[in-house]
């Protein structure tokens, strides 16, 4: 667009043709408005032309439903939210219309947000964008689904335990959560602040390309006034990797996980050898636990169910009792579960904070830590995770690897490295809090060495869904 050789218009008109064509598999998309789109696009080709010269102007971006966008509704995938229309941006969407970009659509969710499968009684379920028998993850398995099958070019996610992570890892496309604070989430249903120690959840980018979460992040990042979590930090570009060395810490499994497929093994150790191929020092390190009664995803649940699932159920209470059976089972877990006192709830608020300096100090001592994203590559439909018993569907043990960064608030990123079985299987990048740019100089570094989102590119090329 910068040169000339396409317009605003032109682009935005290609990608609702790529995501008319996709959808009709994935099931992805929960609202549009392609009149006010195209219009969008008119206004910023206007722009260009008088010179206008904003970081993303004319550039379609999609959005999660869990994110305000002025006009549009958020729903978060319940019954609890049919009607509802926004009447002001997300902080995070207000920021991308004010660099110029264009909100696109809204991407579908689990019921709040709320599970590695993504359905929902109100929008129904999406599917993998090359396996229609699988889930594209979740919870932002929407942005996921389309990414995965080229159909758009960047998208806003959320992520608590590993929502932005599994998806990119599911549908091999590239994600980023950030460090717990870099983002708000002013405009996000439904909100996480109120509860103690739930600063877990991120607002991030999601794409097909490492360089285009490095465009978005310094859009979205900082302080906004509002959001009692959200700071402004400096945000350095990822560096050139052939000044110094990196020190780098890894690990293929865990003894609080599952037994990762062969594919996740050969996943790592492609990545480990790619770092090290390219001159950095790679050491296999103890996996990091919490100890004690917890392991990372207990803790992480413990934290965020200690109050009975009552936010939950008070959210939703206008769905009067209908939901999405994997919803309904968070909410009997949580309500069945003991009554927390606040002696106990302070004693569980010290355990997060005494893992999270533990895991921050681990990451200090090195440039990033590499590690799975989950067990294994995307389930099927109703099928359990890669190493979980069949009879514990909604089981969250798999994403061990993903937790420990979330409790811990460290920047982590998702990369596709191999596939197994025909499907992607990617690598998961953290590093110190504030060190985004090491994540995604690193995630680049493997995004070329590896294949990246071409590996989607080939299976689709082999088997019968092409994108």
């Amino acid at each position: 667009m910068a040169r000339g050789t396409c317009s605003a218009r032109e682009l935005v008109a290609d990608v609702l043709a790529r995501v008319d064509a996709a959808d009709a598999r994935v099931h992805a998309v929960v609202h549009r408005d392609d009149a006010a789109v195209l219009a969008a696009a008119e206004r910023a080709d206007a722009a260009r032309r008088s010179g206008d010269r904003r970081p993303l102007l004319g550039l379609p971006v999609s959005i999660k439903d869990v994110l305000d966008v002025d006009g549009w509704p958020t729903t978060a995938g319940s019954l609890a939210r049919r009607g509802h229309v926004a009447d002001r941006d997300a902080t995070v969407v207000a920021r991308l219309r004010a660099a110029g970009a264009i909100p696109l659509l809204k991407t579908n969710v689990p019921e709040l947000s709320s599970s590695f499968e993504t359905d929902n009684l109100l929008h129904g379920r999406s599917d993998h964008p090359l396996d229609r028998s699988r889930t594209p993850g979740g919870s932002s398995g929407g942005e996921g689904a389309l990414l995965g099958a080229d159909a758009t070019i960047v998208g806003i996610g959320t992520d608590g335990g590993g929502s932005i992570r599994v998806p990119s890892h599911y549908c091999g496309t590239v994600g980023l959560r950030p460090t717990t604070g870099r983002t708000p989430e002013t405009g996000l249903w439904p909100p996480t602040r109120a509860a103690g120690t739930m600063d877990f959840t991120c607002v991030g980018p999601m794409a097909r390309h490492v360089e285009d979460l490095t465009l978005l992040l310094p859009v979205i990042a900082g302080a906004d006034g509002v959001d009692p979590y959200a700071v402004d930090a400096p945000l350095a570009e990822p560096p050139a990797l052939g000044g110094r060395a990196l020190r780098v810490a890894w690990y293929a499994g865990h003894p609080d996980a599952p037994a990762p497929t062969p594919g996740t093994v050969v996943a790592v150790h492609a990545a480990v050898a790619a770092l090290a191929d390219a001159g950095h020092e790679v050491e296999e390190i103890a996996p990091p636990r919490v100890g004690g009664e917890h392991t990372a995803t207990t803790l992480f649940f413990a934290a965020a169910g200690a109050d009975g699932g009552a936010g939950m159920r008070e959210a939703v209470a206008a769905a009067g009792g209908r939901h999405h059976p994997q919803f309904q089972a968070l909410l009997d877990g949580a309500a069945g579960a003991p009554t927390v006192t606040a002696g106990a709830y302070l004693a569980l608020q010290e355990q997060v904070f005494a893992f999270r300096a533990r895991m921050r100090a681990l990451a200090a001592e090195h440039d990033v830590l590499l590690s799975p994203v989950a067990s294994g590559p995307a389930p099927r439909h109703g099928e359990a995770p890669a190493g979980v018993p069949a009879d514990a569907y909604l089981r969250y043990e798999a994403f061990e690897f993903c937790h420990l960064n979330a409790v811990a608030g460290l920047p982590a990123a998702s990369v596709p490295a191999v596939t197994e079985e025909g499907l992607p299987v990617g690598v998961q990048i953290a590093a110190a809090a504030f060190r985004e740019d090491l994540v995604l100089a690193v995630a680049a570094l493997l995004e070329r060495e590896l294949g990246g989102f071409r590996l989607n590119r080939r299976l689709a090329t082999a088997g019968d869904a092409p994108l």
